[in-house]
């Protein structure tokens, strides 16, 4: 009788784990090729969750007033915000393209004249000569000026049609986003049943809601720190565009830019009042001056208030988010990357420290 042959443990050991392996690498496919498809549409999407995630308590306000209808609310504040948008774009591109093209026609029939800079100006801190300089050899000829410096007007006038593209879509980005934050909203309590079981399954604790930290961080950076730099920025924008400064769309975007990296608009605001003071009239440099005090400490007052309860994060993170998701996805990276590193440091330090909110 012959004996049977001795199973190998090591080659049943061996198929299961390159069977494992297999099965990895067809996940890891799958999940590639799902994320490529997919790629278009995760900045909106991720805009969009945190806008509805944002704005959610004011939808649930709105929803009792109008007895349990839902899908109504979601669709009335789509459409305000839509409003809202479109309305501040629309002002902000009018009020700069107007501007643009009366230079660019008074360059073309040889009209454009720039009025010579005060002595005052040779007394700025640091950039005082150089920009008095600078701006002589403008006034005295500006077509000798582009001849001068021929590759820093080139270089200038690449990264301006940059930042422009770049604005353009972000705008285009964001009104998808609106739309797609009132979808959400529409199916309000199902997307919050959807994120608690999604964080339930990444990080299995009993101790702490992830859903719950994740919601307060992201409604905490949207109002106190976005909320807030675009109340301060339109603020500042309507004192420049009552005391007639030139471009006061460009400087009330840098402003908003600023305020949301945490800088601050003091640079912008020094700027123009340096300006109004050398060469406009001294009753507007006094009443833009009364106005724009407040408004640089808005943010003082505002933040408090707007933030609600929760611990804010380090003034850092928002910084290095806003910094770092302009230079990933270029101008509404400033808005995504601060609330997502926000989000992902707190959910960081609440598992780190194994701590409730």
């Amino acid at each position: 009788m012959e004996k049977p042959e001795p199973t190998n443990p090591f080659s049943a050991k061996s198929r299961q784990i390159i069977h494992l392996a297999i099965q990895l690498l067809a996940l890891a496919f799958l999940i590639n090729w799902c994320f490529q498809i997919l790629a278009p549409f995760i900045t909106p999407i991720i805009w969009a969750a945190i806008l509805a995630v944002a704005l959610y308590p004011l939808h649930q306000r709105l929803k009792n007033l109008l007895k349990g209808r839902g899908i109504l609310a979601a669709i009335l504040m789509t459409a305000v915000f839509l409003i809202f948008f479109i309305s501040i774009v629309s002002w902000l591109g009018f009020r700069t393209g107007t501007e643009i093209k009366a230079e660019i026609t008074s360059f073309q029939e040889g009209n454009l004249k720039i009025p010579p800079p005060s002595e005052k100006v040779k007394e700025w801190p640091l950039i005082g000569r150089k920009a008095f300089l600078l701006w002589t050899q403008l006034s005295n000829s500006v077509e000798a000026f582009l001849q001068e410096y021929p590759e820093q007007i080139k270089k200038a006038g690449n990264y301006l049609l940059d930042l422009v593209t770049s604005s353009g879509k972000a705008i285009l980005i964001f009104l998808v986003s609106i739309i797609i934050s009132g979808v959400f909203l529409c199916y309000a309590e199902q997307s919050a049943e959807y994120a608690r079981k999604f964080f339930s399954r990444l990080i299995n604790s009993s101790k702490f809601d992830i859903s719950a930290i994740a919601a307060v961080t992201i409604r905490n950076v949207v109002r106190g720190i976005l909320g807030v730099a675009l109340i301060q920025s339109l603020c500042a924008g309507a004192g420049f565009y009552i005391a007639g400064i030139p471009y006061a769309g460009i400087w009330t975007v840098i402003c908003l830019i600023l305020a949301i990296t945490q800088i601050g608009i003091v640079p912008v605001t020094l700027g123009v009042l340096i300006y109004i003071w050398t060469s406009g009239s001294t009753t507007t440099a006094i009443l833009l001056t009364i106005w724009m005090i407040p408004v640089g400490l808005l943010d003082n007052i505002l933040k408090p208030i707007m933030m609600g309860k929760g611990a804010p994060v380090p003034m850092l993170i928002i910084f290095l988010g806003s910094l770092g998701g302009f230079m990933y996805s270029g101008f509404v990276g400033l808005f995504t990357g601060a609330v997502i590193l926000s989000l992902g440091y707190r959910l960081f330090d609440v598992w780190l420290k194994e701590s409730e909110l």
